[in-house]
């Protein structure tokens, strides 16, 4: 069975549903509120292990009921977490999201996902070479980020890297990754307002820039291709989308399919996650996608 790592944030989701999302200074009362567990890193983690992949967690949480809650969940999605650190007197990562009408806003507290040090990576260097890929996000710091990303290329270790909350990356860094997965934000501030037009053709099948109901769109080498969206009736929550199509890109890439196909079962299993709320438990399995 192929190995992935999930290099990333590790976090507890609180999240609140609303039908007004309050202006400054502005009290306003909610519909519902509840906790889910999060962090891009464990949710992309997740979707990779959903997809039939093994997978191993690299990260940290606090040493708080929470870090203790999020370990167990990423086991229970039988993800390996021998590579997790556990931060002492430090809070576990946590987001709190708005949710109005199926779109959400979210604020990040970095917490133990902010104390990964290169220290801590290069101490897992040996686990890192017997991976057949690595997937990285942008919820830690930024030279853990570099760091990373140098060693897979050094090693030739295949990454995928989702840019995501959108970080300042040296360009020659950014050169080396196998696959490049930023949303239509992300893009304009990492190509400097660039079109995407311009800039696919740079990055032929690396390069795939997600366009939220309007799917996915990467250049093949000749042409740009736009791989649409899977139509569907109602959303409830987007929280987990772009983590769920990252992760079964992953699956896609690692079975040698076209990336035409690997995209669209990526924008069907995203699909299916934004059916229910919450940024994980919305993340379909392999035999509800496939």
């Amino acid at each position: 069975m192929k190995k992935v790592a999930v290099i990333g944030s590790i976090s507890t989701d609180f999240v609140v549903s609303t039908d007004v999302i309050p202006m400054q200074g502005q009290t306003v009362v909610g519909k519902d509120f509840k906790t889910f567990f999060g962090g891009k890193g464990a949710n992309q983690a997740i979707a990779v292990s959903r997809s039939g992949i093994e997978t191993f967690m690299v990260g940290a949480v606090g040493d708080d009921i929470f870090g203790t809650a999020l370990l167990e969940n990423l086991q229970i999605n039988q993800i390996n977490i021998d590579m997790v650190a556990i931060k002492k007197n430090t809070s576990s990562g946590s987001a709190f999201i708005q949710v109005k009408d199926g779109d959400n806003r979210i604020t990040v507290i970095e917490g133990a996902n902010g104390k990964v040090t290169v220290k801590d990576v290069q101490m897992i260097h040996p686990k890192l070479l017997e991976m057949d890929m690595v997937v990285l996000q942008n919820e830690m710091a930024v030279e853990v980020i570099e760091h990373v990303l140098a060693f897979c290329a050094q090693n030739n270790i295949t990454v995928l890297y989702n840019p995501a909350p959108v970080k300042s990356i040296p360009s020659e860094i950014l050169a080396d990754v196998d696959f490049l997965t930023p949303n239509e934000h992300e893009f304009k501030m990492l190509f400097d307002n660039q079109t995407i037009a311009d800039v696919l053709p740079k990055f032929p099948n690396k390069l795939i820039v997600t366009l939220g109901d309007k799917g996915a769109v990467y250049h093949n080498g000749q042409e740009q291709v736009l791989i649409p969206a899977e139509k569907i009736t109602e959303v409830v929550d987007t929280t987990g989308a772009g983590d769920t199509f990252n992760g079964y890109l992953v699956r896609g890439i690692l079975s040698k399919q076209p990336l035409d196909d690997v995209i669209r079962f990526a924008n069907k299993a995203a699909a299916m996650a934004i059916q229910k709320p919450g940024a994980q438990q919305g993340i379909p399995y392999w035999n509800e996608v496939k």
